[in-house]
């Protein structure tokens, strides 16, 4: 019994002991807790007064660069991009096509002081000289030159309907437009669809009065001569002549003048032989423009234009020269008519 007494004593110090310690620990601990959360309120606070003053005397602002280059501030990167997506790269002006942005702006967060004005209108201006405009116009062509020019393809489109059907009865047009493209605006001088329809209806004019002197066999019109009229050249035999150096008389008309002198064929055609002629027209080509109408052109150096070839008028096809039944540097030219060969001088080189 006094065993067990002796146990119960025991046991309830040990419980008040634990108990004392937990008290202990609990008001330590509620005291320490105080004491960091003391801690970091004067942390707190202090980094509040802290970011009141920065606030005060600084501001969060972007640095834009270039390349490296400084070229001042902007207050938000989004904003400043928008305005140079809206005032450079997606700017609307007459024959602007695009635009491109050679050189990409850098940004830099940075704290700068309140006094720091930011000048986005600035770069902005400086941004414009890194950029590189391509302009577009429209060209009018007749027979694939130019005639007018003009800012937009309705534009075109309007001169070149107008003037097909005006002249739709008189003469076949080879009308197109075309697309030009520059990085210099002071390329381009277009006019206005008035002006440009008067430019247009001058130079149909002129062609139709060209037309009409043109030289036609068979209703083809000879366009160029074979040789350039600055070309220094005498007729050294013509057409129908006998000599011992031919079998029979002369088919064609010769034009003597230096080796090499370019070449041209007389009218649009087809070229229906390029090679040696060996019946004594050495180097030759012969071109068939339609309406039972050929041009043969001989003694070439050199053959420039090969069978199936679609000619137009003024091509150069080959160069004078002195091969097959030759006695000297000449251009032996020939026009048929179904065939049969006719005397070049009715025509040219009278």
């Amino acid at each position: 019994m006094q065993r067990l007494e002796k146990y119960a004593i025991i046991e309830d110090v040990r419980v008040k002991t634990k108990r004392r310690v937990y008290i202990i620990l609990k008001r330590k601990l509620k005291y320490g807790t105080k004491e960091i959360i003391k801690f970091f309120s004067i942390i707190a606070i202090g980094l509040g007064i802290i970011i009141v003053i920065i606030s005060m005397k600084y501001k969060p602002t972007y640095e834009v660069k270039i390349q490296g280059v400084k070229l001042g501030y902007v207050k938000s990167k989004n904003s400043f991009e928008e305005q140079i997506s809206e005032e450079i790269v997606n700017q609307v002006g007459t024959n602007i096509d695009y635009v491109v942005l050679n050189a990409q702006p850098e940004y830099e967060l940075k704290l700068v002081s309140r006094m720091q004005e930011t000048n986005e209108n600035e770069i902005i201006a400086k941004l414009q000289d890194e950029t590189s405009i391509t302009y577009k116009y429209f060209a009018v062509t007749l027979d694939q030159k130019i005639k007018s020019c003009v800012n937009t393809l309705e534009e075109a489109t309007i001169v070149v309907d107008d003037i097909k059907s005006e002249y739709a009865n008189n003469i076949e047009l080879d009308l197109q437009v075309v697309e030009k493209y520059t990085n210099n605006l002071q390329e381009i001088n277009t006019e206005t669809l008035e002006v440009a329809e008067t430019s247009l209806h001058d130079a149909v004019d002129l062609k139709i009065e060209e037309d009409n002197k043109a030289i036609k066999i068979n209703g083809i019109k000879l366009s160029s001569m074979p040789l350039d009229s600055n070309v220094s050249k005498i007729i050294s035999s013509r057409f129908g002549e006998v000599s011992t150096v031919r079998k029979s008389a002369h088919k064609g008309l010769d034009i003597a003048c230096a080796a090499g002198t370019p070449i041209k064929v007389m009218s649009k055609g087809t070229v229906v032989f390029a090679g040696y002629d060996a019946n004594g027209l050495g180097n030759a080509i012969r071109v068939d423009h339609g309406n039972g109408v050929q041009t043969v052109y001989g003694h070439c150096s050199e053959l420039y234009a090969k069978v199936g070839e679609t000619l137009s008028a003024g091509d150069v096809i080959a160069a004078v020269g002195s091969t097959g039944n030759s006695t000297g540097p000449h251009l032996h030219l020939e026009i048929r008519i179904n065939g049969v060969a006719m005397n070049p001088q009715w025509y040219v080189y009278k």
